[in-house]
């Protein structure tokens, strides 16, 4: 029995074989993602280069990994899964820094940051036009001159860090992910970050010789997208969201936690 048009994509049919084991999962999954949609949708955004522009922008961009994510798990892709989940936590952390941070324009500087690291990233120097809309954008957002001027004691600007926007409250200054996910205080994001990120680099002996339809695996999966997902509307879109995504949120823990109590149990 095929469960992937062979003729129109490759899939993984093994994996893909797995998932009958998880019809209800899938569907849950399914619905949570449409819900999300539905709310972001309702956002009024009046201007992309707004507070609620920026944070519409990494909103839509959750959900539509989230499509992409969902779309590679029907596929058996469960390697790209785990990859895109990596740049789910990414965006969900970013909004939740701009968000619980909104009192000192942390999206300003994003914004900012965001537009020279695409013109410095060309593969040639930037042209003057692009460098005076820079500088212009300074002025427009009112930043403050030592975010893009070298400080003493450091090698380059702020601006020009990985994470440069966030130094009103990176108070090691210290510009690692590691050291962003400790902004929210939480390393368990940090740690879900590392594990995911060995399918990113697609390096790692391990991944490739382990197979990841076991349960623990699956679960995992589904957990990721869950959580993500879940973050994003309770601080972006819980006004807005359907009733509905309560339920839905009650019945994905309600199974991922009977399967916590099936681990203790089996394994003690």
């Amino acid at each position: 029995m095929d469960f992937i048009d062979k003729d129109n994509l490759y899939g993984n049919q093994y994996n893909a074989f797995a998932l009958c084991e998880y019809p209800r999962e899938l569907y849950l999954i399914k619905r949570l993602i449409d819900v999300a949609e539905q709310g972001v949708e309702k956002q009024v955004v009046e201007s992309t280069w707004s507070f609620a522009g920026v944070c519409h922008s990494f909103a839509t961009t959750i959900v539509d990994y989230s499509k992409a994510a969902y779309d590679n798990v029907l596929l058996g892709h469960f390697h790209a899964v785990n990859m895109i989940s990596r740049a789910i936590l990414e965006n969900c952390i970013f909004l939740d820094i701009i968000i619980n941070n909104d009192e000192l324009e942390l999206w300003k500087y994003y914004l900012v940051y965001s537009f020279r690291t695409t013109i410095f990233k060309a593969g040639r120097p930037p042209r003057q036009k692009d460098l005076d809309n820079l500088h212009e954008m300074y002025q427009h957002y009112g930043i403050d001159d030592e975010f893009y001027t070298k400080q003493d004691g450091r090698k380059k600007a702020y601006i020009r860090e990985p994470y440069g926007w966030t130094y009103k409250i990176n108070h090691n200054k210290q510009f690692t992910f590691e050291n962003i996910c400790n902004l929210i205080d939480c390393d368990a994001e940090y740690h879900g970050f590392q594990m995911m990120s060995d399918y990113s680099h697609g390096t790692s002996l391990y991944m490739k010789i382990h197979s990841s339809v076991f349960i623990g695996d699956m679960m995992t999966m589904f957990v990721n997208l869950y959580v993500e997902l879940y973050r994003m509307v309770t601080l972006y879109c819980w006004d807005t969201v359907d009733d509905s995504f309560d339920e839905i949120s009650e019945e994905l823990e309600a199974i991922f936690y009977r399967f916590i109590d099936y681990e203790e149990k089996v394994y003690g």
